[in-house]
């Protein structure tokens, strides 16, 4: 896809634990935090950007 989207994506994270949870990404920091709570996904191994704006 082109274009510009006037949101930020949305992140599918995968953790080593083998869950994948819905996600947002720091700018500044790089790091994942949950959607759920807002705490950091410390051992993410993965991640797949998503627009939801897109994809609904």
């Amino acid at each position: 896809m082109t274009g510009t989207f006037p949101v930020e994506a949305g992140w599918v994270v995968f953790s080593r634990d083998g869950r994948a949870q819905f996600g947002w990404r720091d700018p500044e920091t790089g790091s994942f935090h949950a959607e759920a709570d807002g705490e950091c996904i410390a051992d993410a191994v993965g991640a797949v950007e998503f627009y939801s704006e897109v994809v609904h």
